[in-house]
């Protein structure tokens, strides 16, 4: 009785002993093997390009754009975002839209996406995302402005290059469905229903979290 308590004593080590000495095996995505990625910010400048027959595909020319996000890694490879981004534009059809003088584009929103290492430099990632958007516009000789909101859906597809662990930079193409809300029964799929594509560059930030 006293050999076989020893042998479950001595089993019971070696088995506590070996859970003890698992490593989790390192993900491609990780930069390095024992930092796994936790969260990374994202600052672009991008250029809006309307297409299609719609108000801001014809009447409208834009001005580049800035953007900030925040992505958290769920995994290491799914993350979820949240972002801001903002640019204006001019009226170029008067007599079509109205004296207009400028127009201030807002939007705030929340993604979902997938990143992936290609290497230890090249990466990609493809987000969707879903954004409330406000658009101010500004009366020339008139201290008055109105708003129009709408809501916009989006794929991102982003490639990037890491210069090491922290400081990455990227190209992105961003096609997205816009729909406002302006009350004009004669115009309304003119109007409000706008397909356009954001294309940019910006500079990410990666942390992690040290020894997993």
């Amino acid at each position: 009785m006293k050999k076989l308590l020893l042998l479950v004593f001595i089993l019971s080590i070696s088995v506590g002993n070996a859970q003890t000495e698992i490593i989790p095996e390192p993900h491609k995505n990780w930069y390095e093997p024992e930092d796994p990625e936790t969260v990374f910010f994202g600052l672009s400048f991008y250029f809006p390009n309307g297409i299609g027959d719609s108000s801001l595909g014809n009447d409208y020319s834009f001005d580049a754009g800035i953007q900030f996000e925040v992505n958290v890694f769920i995994t290491p490879q799914f993350v979820a975002g949240v972002y801001g981004k903002w640019h204006e534009g001019e009226v170029t059809n008067i007599e079509k839209i109205g004296n207009i003088s400028d127009s201030n584009f807002s939007e705030y929103g929340l993604s979902l996406g997938y990143y992936q290492a290609i290497n230890r430099q090249f990466n990609y990632m493809i987000t969707a995302g879903i954004g409330a958007v406000t658009l101010n516009n500004t009366v020339p000789f008139s201290p008055d402005s109105f708003r129009e909101n709408g809501t916009s859906y989006k794929v991102t597809g982003e490639l990037g290059y890491r210069f090491n662990q922290t400081i990455a930079i990227f190209a992105k193409v961003s096609p997205y469905y816009l729909n406002l809300d302006i009350e004009n029964a004669a115009y309304d799929s003119y109007l409000n229903k706008h397909f356009l594509v954001d294309v940019g560059f910006g500079l990410r930030v990666h942390l992690h979290n040290p020894n997993g």
